[in-house]
């Protein structure tokens, strides 16, 4: 139970305080629930008011009894962690008998716990005038009476006109907005017809609590032209209310809660109608304002939604084409745990007694066997209707048990720890991809990258595009000795000799520890870095090297700022590591790192740069390019109704020249939770982002010039240049284009054929220029080239320029 009981008062209206110590004000005139609140200040932090009638600090209730007068106006419901009923009312002055100060709430909660009546058998109706006589408390923050009586009942049926309802208007500077909230606290607020959803319904399931955020449907936000667009944005991103690196809070978000709705369907199991982000609410919700969990929420007691724009149609990702592109995926599935016990995990299952680093056990365990199955059947869907099946995904919040083996394309479990080095849950999705029709994958983990709960980050492949290069001792990154330059002492795993392989360090002692740390090392979750051969097309003989890092950092994004930030420095340390070993190194290096894209401002007040590290090792971040081509578009999360990107996929120069398009499937953070209605749709409360890239080599010729002599001949050299070196030679033929300068007068004309070797990556197409001593101008002739055996021609002309020096 969340709130202390106290035991039964004698009820016999109108008693003095003489009669009963402790009862103040007794026999004068109630309170105003005005007076109870008290004026709310102009501080930066109006939510840590207080009563000037309870306690100086703490949740406790005050020693001292009041008599407070009000209207019933609305009954709630909630439901505890337990499963247990929570009752209680909103109490407000009415017009006329409230305390005439516009910076006091005129609107109370009053407690009542597992009782429908207070004490000695009122049972509060709506429309009633009271006078209750209760104590007064902050239960964390929020102001409320407690341990009721009924004094008297003055009126009935008071209709809701005679009671004072404010629009939730909020305004946009958050600590304004705080002092809006604080001023109208336990007040009936409307929350007007048409406001704008700016987040799917959140369930939160140990309470059944659910919430959904709006904006007002005059906020400036809702008449961008962009469908799209009409949300709040988290900065610093182009469309938030006021763009810059300087955030204003996005005080203009309005939360609904739940409360009133559970207590109109008689149900604490009831919900908030399944909206999701663009809906609009279908006349107005009317309800109390009630502060819990650091958030103030209207309370209404019903609420109905209008569908509005599909936000998986906002510019969602293209199949990539599959004989001259591949695509690469980052993917939070979400806890994704199965519903076997690992005997090997003393806090794998519901029941356990848990284990070091985890109190309580798990509690991300599937409900059954069959919800397992459907959440499996979910992402399966998404992989591939949605993400058009990448050729390689980049996972988080996988469980890392390992008890089954793929055998004859099924999943066989037994009782052996670290059965095949496999995740059985990525294992298990790789199958539902194939039974449902989709390609094969292969999953693949370093399990020493765990965390203490069991999640981990890994890969999911494609078989027909990627296979995993074997690992040799030698290797300078995933062999016994990693050639990885960083400050801190590596762990004793690093020298492990595998692929993929998880790297990690002690968490040097200078690190910013001021907003917390969560482990010893730097990472609780180690990166997996994974070396893949991949075919240029499936079934192509021509093959390249991908150097692929799934990461999950600290969680945050305003916590272990100093933590994070070390992480990004490592990161950048692996990354610089392997374009030293290879300077043809194609790099995608990508996962939740939970933290914002450059700028990062997790705390206004004192901005990061908590990704700092990978860019300035020449990572290229691809929200970058998501953001320049489809803003709208460029977000991963959705928190407290703003709009954010956790996910990020950064790349190397050499990955980002062969880059087609960023983008990101919206399938997951606009959608209702619990909603079936949604299909796949809301199985991960993170959007996936996907990048597709050329597949082939780029083949380009640069322009030339030469001075053109007096006499004889010259060469004009182009040289022409692949994108990376080929496992096997290829040829490249050219042909002179005469312009300005003539051919024979000029220049010797050619056509011809050279080849480029394997491991190669370029050569020169000589042209004969003419000498004269005539003054001319500067001359100009074009080179076209073709290559042969699936090149792809990225820049196939060039320009010759005789210049003239006579």
């Amino acid at each position: 139970m969340r709130y202390r009981r106290f035991l039964p008062l004698l009820t016999v209206p109108l008693l003095t305080a003489a009669l009963f110590p402790g009862v103040a004000r007794a026999a004068d005139e109630p309170l105003t629930v005005g007076a109870v609140q008290g004026t709310t200040t102009d501080t930066e932090n109006p939510r840590t008011d207080r009563s000037p009638l309870a306690n100086p600090s703490g949740n406790g209730t005050s020693s001292i009894l009041y008599d407070v007068r009000g209207v019933v106006t609305q009954r709630t419901l909630a439901r505890t962690s337990a499963g247990a009923d929570q009752h209680g009312f909103f109490l407000q002055s009415r017009a006329g008998a409230d305390d005439g100060d516009p910076a006091s709430s005129d609107g109370i909660f009053v407690f009542m716990g597992a009782f429908t009546s207070l004490i000695g058998g009122y049972v509060p109706t709506v429309g009633d005038e009271i006078v209750v006589r209760a104590r007064v408390s902050e239960f964390f923050s929020m102001t409320q009476l407690s341990g009721a009586t009924l004094v008297t009942r003055l009126a009935e049926g008071v209709p809701l006109s005679e009671v004072r309802v404010d629009d939730a208007r909020p305004p946009g500077e958050l600590a304004a907005a705080d002092r809006f909230w604080e001023r109208h606290e336990g007040m009936q607020l409307r929350v007007r017809d048409g406001a704008g959803v700016v987040a799917g319904r959140n369930v939160f399931g140990g309470t059944a609590d659910s919430e959904i955020w709006v904006i007002d449907r005059d906020d400036p936000l809702l008449d961008r032209a962009d469908p799209y667009a009409r949300r709040v944005f988290r900065d610093a991103h182009p469309l938030d209310n006021l763009p810059g690196p300087v955030d204003d809070g996005n005080g203009d978000r309005i939360l609904l809660g739940t409360t009133g709705v559970k207590a109109t369907a008689g149900d604490s199991g009831a919900l908030l109608p399944p909206a999701k982000t663009f809906d609009r609410l279908s006349g107005d919700a009317v309800g109390g304002l009630s502060y819990s969990f650091n958030k103030y929420g209207v309370q209404p007691a019903t609420a109905a939604f209008t569908p509005g724009a599909d936000p998986s149609r906002n510019n969602p990702p293209k199949a990539a084409a599959r004989g001259t592109e591949f695509a690469v995926s980052t993917y939070n599935v979400e806890n994704l745990y199965d519903f076997r016990d690992d005997p090997f995990d003393g806090c794998d299952f519901t029941g356990d007694t848990g284990c070091p680093g985890v109190n309580p056990p798990f509690d991300y365990v599937p409900a059954s066997e069959a919800a397992y199955r459907e959440k499996l059947a979910d992402l399966a869907d998404q992989i591939v209707a949605g993400l058009h099946s990448p050729d390689l995904i980049l996972a988080q919040e996988a469980e890392d048990q390992d008890l089954c083996t793929v055998t004859g394309g099924a999943l066989t479990c037994g009782d052996i720890n670290d059965a095949d080095g496999q995740p059985d849950t990525l294992q298990e999705l790789a199958l539902t991809i194939k039974g449902n029709g989709g390609p094969a994958y292969a999953a693949a983990y370093d399990r020493t990258g765990a965390d203490a709960r069991g999640i981990t980050a890994a890969f999911l492949y494609r078989t027909d595009r990627l296979s995993l290069v074997p690992a040799t001792a030698a290797d300078p990154v995933l062999g016994a000795a990693p050639q990885v330059t960083y400050r801190g002492t590596p762990l004793a795993s690093n020298a492990d000799v595998s692929n993929p392989k998880t790297l990690n360090a002690v968490l040097p002692a200078d690190v910013d520890r001021s907003t917390g740390v969560d482990g010893p090392n730097v990472y609780t979750r180690a990166p997996q870095v994974a070396l893949f051969d991949v075919k240029a097309a499936p079934g192509a003989v021509e093959r390249f090297r991908l150097w692929a890092v799934s990461n999950h950092y600290s969680s945050g994004p305003d916590t272990r700022v100093g933590q994070r930030t070390e992480q990004a420095a490592y990161g950048a340390a692996i990354a610089t590591a392997i374009g030293d070993h290879d300077a043809h190194a194609r790099i995608a290096y990508g996962g939740d790192l939970n933290v914002f894209p450059r700028p990062d401002d997790p705390v206004p007040a004192a901005p990061g740069d908590q990704l700092g590290p990978l860019y300035e090792a020449g990572l290229h971040n691809l929200w970058d390019d998501l953001v320049a081509d489809a803003p709208s578009s460029a977000y991963s999360y959705v928190f407290d109704g703003s709009a954010q990107t956790l996910d990020h996929l950064f790349v190397n120069d050499a990955l980002h020249g062969d880059l087609i398009e960023m983008r990101a499937a919206h399938l997951n953070a606009d959608w209702a939770a619990a909603d079936e209605a949604n299909g796949s749709k809301g199985s991960s409360d993170h959007d996936p982002q996907v990048a597709r890239f050329h597949s082939r080599a780029a083949l380009s010729v640069a322009d030339a010039g030469v001075a053109e002599g007096d006499s004889g001949t010259t060469s004009l050299v182009f040289p022409v240049v692949l994108s990376r070196p080929l496992s096997r030679s290829v040829t490249v033929c050219a042909s002179t284009l005469p312009g300005s300068a003539w051919v024979g007068a000029d220049f010797t004309p050619y056509l011809g054929c050279r080849v480029v070797p394997a491991g190669a990556t370029g050569l020169t197409f000589p042209v004969q220029v003419r000498g004269d001593r005539w003054k001319e101008p500067d001359e100009k002739l074009t080179l076209v080239v073709a290559g042969l055996a699936g090149i792809r021609l990225a820049d196939a002309r060039a320009t010759g320029t005789i210049q003239n020096d006579d």
